[in-house]
């Protein structure tokens, strides 16, 4: 990943597979974040801002591509 952010790195992961969904324990665990609870805390706040896409609880995926 090219990214030096958490945040970088995590739009890049959701779209590097836009199709699939991702929970938020199995991006910390690719990320090698250790402080999982932490990290799904971060995770809402960027759904809320458009970041990220919230699909369902602890879910997530890229923000749709506008046509």
């Amino acid at each position: 990943m090219s990214s030096p952010d958490r945040r970088g790195k995590v739009l890049e992961l959701l779209a590097s597979q836009p199709w699939r969904a991702r929970k938020g324990t199995e991006l910390a665990a690719i990320l090698k974040i250790e402080n999982i609870n932490s990290f799904r805390v971060r995770l809402s706040p960027w759904s809320h801002q458009g970041y990220i896409n919230k699909i369902g609880p602890a879910l997530y995926g890229p923000i749709p591509a506008s046509t």
